[in-house]
């Protein structure tokens, strides 16, 4: 395969304030727009014991009222400036983030803050709340693919690890969720240190931080109170393949997915990891796609993927079939697993997984969310931006001979559990 650039990220600054806050400037030239994200250290990992589900509660209450105004008053806030806000809760992170007219950066960045660190959390908004996630997760037990997603997770990881549950949680303890909850939660993840703001404008990055920094110094941030640091316990490999079948009698297909432990986002093998899964079930012409569905006709949807987190991850196998077929679709992705295991990908599918990698990464990197979020996330997974500047020459320097070697080979070796959601038993 013929050398690729590598990517040339547009001019940025990367400050560490007093308070342990990291500040992200990145210029966007020629586009008239302003971005801005705030990433904090509340992911779902960060969970109490007991309530399962809280940091994504907690965050989805942010949008229903602050100490300034109620849940009305934060839609005209965000509508009127023609934004949308979105907040995404993942194991690591809850991330807020606003796109506005470059002219709104200063109303952007208030109302970014005001939303993240003065929530009300009224009682009546967390009611509403309480019975909208039960009603979701009532309505997750009637789809087979998330009941069959939910126990992947559990399984995978298992129940003790911070990372060994659903973002949303379950449904027995939801139900005890209350604002003292909320509050406690946000008080003590919602701090300065571990958190970042990046603003994304056409502004040079010495403004763009002056302007974060002007609208910060407005800021009063709830604690530097720190929960006790979490405990990532090293996934159990356990020997030979462990299965657990949901019975779902109405069902008319069988869920399956099979799980083992992968690799963190900061793993040194993160480069040969993503190209051996796109080879073998990441890609729409890969090894698992052609023995499932092209030959055999078994599902249309198969795929794998690497669920890399922070701390650690899972190598993941989905797909469905017939519940008649069940039994061949699981002989058919463990075998192929295994060879795979075993003699890697040709050189054919390693060149199409490389090629398919390096020419998606560049339009990942084109908008100011993306970029904001990607570079984000590198500096908060300790990966670096290097990361990001060398990814296309690195994928195209992973050779065959290390492929088999890694996560998504291991799933036939080292496979933790296999969950089916299926209907009438045989």
């Amino acid at each position: 395969m013929k050398a690729l650039r590598d990517v040339a990220l547009p001019p940025h600054s990367i400050v560490e304030e007093p308070s342990g806050l990291v500040l992200l400037a990145v210029q966007r030239r020629g586009v008239p727009l302003f971005h801005c994200r705030l990433s904090v250290p509340a992911g779902a990992g960060e969970d109490p014991r007991a309530k399962a589900g809280l940091a994504q509660f907690t965050a989805d209450l942010l949008r229903r009222g602050t100490k300034r105004r109620d849940a009305h008053g934060v839609d005209e806030l965000i509508e009127g400036m023609g934004a949308s806000l979105l907040i995404d809760v993942s194991m690591d992170e809850a991330a807020l983030s606003l796109t506005v007219p470059a002219d709104l950066s200063q109303r952007a960045l208030d109302a970014l803050l005001e939303v993240a660190l003065e929530p009300a959390y009224a009682e009546e908004e967390v009611a509403a709340a309480r019975r909208r996630a039960l009603s979701a997760l009532q309505s997750d037990l009637d789809e087979p693919s998330a009941v069959a997603a939910r126990a992947t997770i559990r399984l995978g990881y298992g129940p003790a690890h911070p990372y060994g549950h659903p973002v949303h949680g379950y449904r027995r303890e939801v139900e005890t969720f209350g604002r003292e909850d909320c509050l406690a939660f946000h008080a003590t993840r919602f701090r300065p240190r571990g958190a970042l703001l990046a603003v994304v404008g056409d502004s040079p990055p010495s403004g763009l931080l002056d302007v974060a920094r002007e609208r910060l110094a407005q800021v009063r941030w709830a604690s530097e109170a720190r929960p006790t640091p979490l405990d990532f316990l090293e996934l159990p490999r356990e020997p030979g393949l462990r299965a657990l079948v949901l019975h779902k009698p109405d069902s008319t297909q069988a869920q399956l997915r099979i799980v083992s432990p992968g690799i963190p986002r900061s793993s040194p093998r993160f480069f040969e990891a993503v190209v051996a899964n796109t080879a073998l079930g990441g890609g729409f012409t890969s090894l698992l796609v052609d023995a499932i569905r092209v030959d055999r006709g078994l599902s249309y949807s198969v795929s794998t993927r690497l669920a890399m987190n922070r701390q650690s991850g899972l190598s993941l196998f989905s797909s469905f079939t017939k519940n008649e077929t069940l039994h061949e679709l699981v002989d058919v992705a463990l075998e192929k697993m295994g060879g795979y295991a075993e003699s890697g990908p040709s050189e054919d599918a390693l060149d199409k997984a490389r090629t398919y990698l390096a020419g998606l990464f560049p339009l990942g990197l084109e908008s100011h969310e993306a970029l904001a979020e990607q570079i984000s996330d590198s500096l908060l997974d300790g990966v670096g931006l290097e990361h990001l500047v060398s990814y296309r020459s690195r994928i195209g320097a992973v050779t065959a001979s290390v492929v088999c070697r890694v996560a998504p080979c291991s799933t036939a070796r080292a496979a933790r559990a296999a969950s089916m959601t299926r209907g009438p038993l045989a």
